[in-house]
Protein backbone atom coordinates (compact mmCIF):
# COMPACT_ATOMS: atom_id res chain seq x y z
CA UNK A 1 0.00 0.00 0.00
CA UNK A 2 2.99 2.45 0.92
CA UNK A 3 4.25 1.75 -2.54
CA UNK A 4 1.17 1.95 -4.60
CA UNK A 5 0.34 5.44 -3.24
CA UNK A 6 3.47 7.05 -4.34
CA UNK A 7 2.80 5.20 -7.90
CA UNK A 8 -0.39 6.83 -7.50
CA UNK A 9 0.31 9.98 -7.24
CA UNK A 10 3.34 10.33 -9.80
CA UNK A 11 1.25 8.75 -12.37
CA UNK A 12 -1.78 11.35 -11.87
CA UNK A 13 1.46 14.27 -12.58
CA UNK A 14 2.84 12.36 -15.65
CA UNK A 15 -0.31 12.35 -16.78
CA UNK A 16 -1.42 16.27 -16.31
CA UNK A 17 1.70 16.90 -18.61
CA UNK A 18 0.26 18.09 -22.21
CA UNK A 19 2.03 18.21 -25.31
CA UNK A 20 1.79 22.26 -25.90
CA UNK A 21 2.91 22.15 -29.71
CA UNK A 22 0.00 20.02 -30.34
CA UNK A 23 -2.38 22.84 -28.73
CA UNK A 24 -1.82 25.88 -30.60
CA UNK A 25 0.07 26.40 -33.62
CA UNK A 26 1.60 29.84 -34.73
CA UNK A 27 1.76 28.89 -38.26
CA UNK A 28 -2.03 28.21 -38.53
CA UNK A 29 -2.98 31.73 -36.17
CA UNK A 30 -4.03 34.37 -38.49
CA UNK A 31 -4.69 37.96 -37.43
CA UNK A 32 -8.62 39.34 -37.43
CA UNK A 33 -8.05 42.47 -39.92
CA UNK A 34 -9.22 45.84 -38.27
CA UNK A 35 -12.45 47.46 -39.70
CA UNK A 36 -11.51 50.50 -41.09
CA UNK A 37 -13.75 53.42 -41.38
CA UNK A 38 -14.52 55.08 -44.36
CA UNK A 39 -13.57 58.02 -45.31
CA UNK A 40 -16.22 60.61 -46.35
CA UNK A 41 -14.90 64.00 -47.48
CA UNK A 42 -16.92 66.59 -49.36
CA UNK A 43 -14.00 68.95 -49.09
CA UNK A 44 -12.07 67.68 -51.40
CA UNK A 45 -12.49 67.20 -55.33
CA UNK A 46 -12.17 63.68 -56.70
CA UNK A 47 -11.57 60.15 -55.67
CA UNK A 48 -7.65 60.92 -56.13
CA UNK A 49 -7.12 63.17 -53.81
CA UNK A 50 -7.47 61.91 -50.94
CA UNK A 51 -5.47 58.66 -52.42
CA UNK A 52 -2.92 61.70 -52.87
CA UNK A 53 -2.70 63.13 -49.34
CA UNK A 54 -2.30 60.16 -47.67
CA UNK A 55 0.55 58.84 -49.76
CA UNK A 56 2.03 62.23 -48.72
CA UNK A 57 1.60 61.15 -44.79
CA UNK A 58 4.40 58.40 -45.09
CA UNK A 59 4.32 55.64 -41.78
CA UNK A 60 8.02 55.71 -40.01
CA UNK A 61 8.69 52.55 -39.12
CA UNK A 62 11.11 51.12 -35.88
CA UNK A 63 13.39 48.42 -36.08
CA UNK A 64 16.45 47.33 -34.46
CA UNK A 65 19.76 48.96 -35.78
CA UNK A 66 22.82 50.92 -35.05
CA UNK A 67 23.86 54.17 -34.35
CA UNK A 68 27.20 55.99 -34.60
CA UNK A 69 27.62 57.86 -30.69
CA UNK A 70 29.83 60.43 -30.99
CA UNK A 71 29.14 62.30 -27.28
CA UNK A 72 27.67 62.35 -24.36
CA UNK A 73 27.45 65.30 -22.45
CA UNK A 74 25.13 66.82 -19.57
CA UNK A 75 25.91 70.41 -21.74
CA UNK A 76 22.22 70.62 -24.07
CA UNK A 77 24.23 73.41 -25.09
CA UNK A 78 27.03 71.49 -26.03
CA UNK A 79 25.27 68.51 -27.78
CA UNK A 80 22.48 71.59 -29.93
CA UNK A 81 25.80 72.63 -31.50
CA UNK A 82 27.45 69.62 -31.97
CA UNK A 83 24.68 67.96 -33.64
CA UNK A 84 24.38 71.45 -36.12
CA UNK A 85 27.60 71.06 -37.50
CA UNK A 86 27.63 67.24 -38.02
CA UNK A 87 24.24 67.79 -39.75
CA UNK A 88 26.02 70.04 -41.89
CA UNK A 89 28.90 68.12 -43.05
CA UNK A 90 27.03 64.83 -43.04
CA UNK A 91 24.69 63.11 -45.25
CA UNK A 92 22.81 61.29 -42.32
CA UNK A 93 20.36 62.23 -39.58
CA UNK A 94 21.48 63.25 -36.51
CA UNK A 95 19.73 62.79 -33.25
CA UNK A 96 20.14 64.35 -29.95
CA UNK A 97 18.81 62.21 -27.15
CA UNK A 98 18.31 62.64 -23.60
CA UNK A 99 19.46 60.03 -21.37
CA UNK A 100 19.49 60.91 -17.82
CA UNK A 101 22.07 62.88 -16.82
CA UNK A 102 23.52 63.07 -20.66
CA UNK A 103 22.69 64.35 -23.47
CA UNK A 104 23.67 62.00 -26.30
CA UNK A 105 24.49 62.83 -30.10
CA UNK A 106 24.27 59.99 -32.55
CA UNK A 107 24.29 59.36 -36.08
CA UNK A 108 22.65 57.53 -39.14
CA UNK A 109 19.70 54.57 -38.93
CA UNK A 110 22.13 51.66 -39.91
CA UNK A 111 20.53 48.30 -39.96
CA UNK A 112 24.08 46.28 -40.97
CA UNK A 113 26.60 46.92 -38.57
CA UNK A 114 29.37 47.40 -41.35
CA UNK A 115 27.63 50.51 -42.74
CA UNK A 116 27.71 51.67 -38.88
CA UNK A 117 31.32 51.14 -38.63
CA UNK A 118 31.79 52.98 -41.84
CA UNK A 119 30.45 55.91 -40.76
CA UNK A 120 32.52 55.69 -37.31
CA UNK A 121 35.87 55.37 -39.51
CA UNK A 122 35.09 58.60 -41.33
CA UNK A 123 34.33 60.13 -38.05
CA UNK A 124 37.50 58.97 -36.62
CA UNK A 125 39.30 60.59 -39.69
CA UNK A 126 37.45 63.65 -39.59
CA UNK A 127 38.58 64.59 -35.49
CA UNK A 128 35.62 62.72 -33.61
CA UNK A 129 37.87 59.91 -31.54
CA UNK A 130 35.69 58.72 -29.22
CA UNK A 131 32.62 57.87 -31.32
CA UNK A 132 31.77 54.16 -31.09
CA UNK A 133 28.67 51.80 -32.65
CA UNK A 134 25.88 51.29 -30.66
CA UNK A 135 22.73 49.10 -31.07
CA UNK A 136 19.36 51.10 -30.93
CA UNK A 137 15.99 51.38 -32.36
CA UNK A 138 16.41 52.82 -35.81
CA UNK A 139 13.51 54.37 -38.24
CA UNK A 140 15.53 54.03 -41.61
CA UNK A 141 13.91 56.19 -44.18
CA UNK A 142 15.00 59.18 -42.06
CA UNK A 143 17.90 61.36 -43.84
CA UNK A 144 19.12 64.67 -42.92
CA UNK A 145 17.50 65.72 -40.14
CA UNK A 146 18.11 66.76 -36.73
CA UNK A 147 15.99 64.73 -34.08
CA UNK A 148 15.43 65.76 -30.78
CA UNK A 149 14.52 62.15 -28.48
CA UNK A 150 13.59 62.93 -24.36
CA UNK A 151 13.03 66.40 -23.12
Amino acid sequence: MKRLIPLLIISFVLGQETDLKNIFDPNKHRDVQPKWPVIINNVLPGDNAIDSILAADTVHWVTDGFRVQVLASNSMTKADSLSIILNSTLEDSVYVVYETPNYKVRIGDYVVREDADKMRQNLHKMGYRSAWVIRTRITPQRTGMIIRIGN
